[in-house]
């Protein structure tokens, strides 16, 4: 489809699901059974989840980045894969902040992001990494890595993280405890703590270009 085209569908797709996913939400939102299970940019359903997104065609809508329509304390959990780099420091700051109020005392946060400082090492490491499985993985996407630098520019010129927010472990910390998280702990994709975040994340094959960082309330 024509690129022009593609936007103009979308756009008139996102007018008139967005009112209903709304209204989805909210009925899913009265009806789930109390501490609810929050996906951020979900795609797919998930059992005893309330996935949500934001984008043209998704069931259930939620802007992360608003005041959420939830009591405090009425999480258990919180997960987003892959959201947080694509809005700005501001937005990020709204969204832990209204994930801890309304998360229940012991209820966790788990956020997959790319790791800044993991694909700076892999620059400095030179040529070697663009044949490691984060240059396969990222040219298995359609994305030219030709050399070390591509390793960084990557994960800051595509995907339109540069209208938003890139980090590493120590500064997604720092706004996690800004937000009133205690302290932050790093897990292999895949695993987790516990047990409703464990076996979620999906791009489990860059080689450590990934991070899934957890807290609890």
């Amino acid at each position: 489809m024509n690129p022009r085209l593609r936007a103009v569908v979308r756009s008139a797709v996102l007018t008139v699901n967005t009112p209903l996913a709304k209204g989805r939400s909210s009925r899913a939102i009265a009806r789930l059974p109390l501490p609810i299970k929050l996906e951020i940019g979900g795609l797919t359903p998930r059992p005893g989840w309330l996935v949500t997104n934001v984008n043209a065609v998704t069931r259930n809508y939620l802007d992360a980045t608003t005041t959420w329509p939830f009591d405090d304390g009425s999480l258990e959990v919180v997960y987003a894969d892959n959201v947080i780099e694509h809005i700005t420091l501001e937005q990020a700051r709204t969204m832990l902040s209204e994930a801890y109020r309304c998360l229940q005392p012991g209820g966790a946060i788990r956020l997959v992001t790319p790791d800044l400082r993991k694909h700076v090492e892999l620059y400095l490491a030179g040529s070697g990494s663009v044949t490691g499985d984060v240059g396969r993985s990222y040219r298995d996407l359609g994305l030219v890595v030709e050399h070390p630098v591509d390793l960084v520019r990557i994960p800051i010129a595509s995907f339109g993280h540069h209208e938003g927010y890139l980090y590493d472990f120590q500064t997604l910390e720092a706004e996690l405890r800004r937000a009133g998280f205690g302290s932050a702990t790093e897990h292999a994709l895949g695993e987790s703590t516990h047990t409703a975040l464990r076996g979620l994340d999906q791009r489990t094959d860059e080689g450590g270009a990934q991070m899934a960082v957890e807290a609890k309330r």
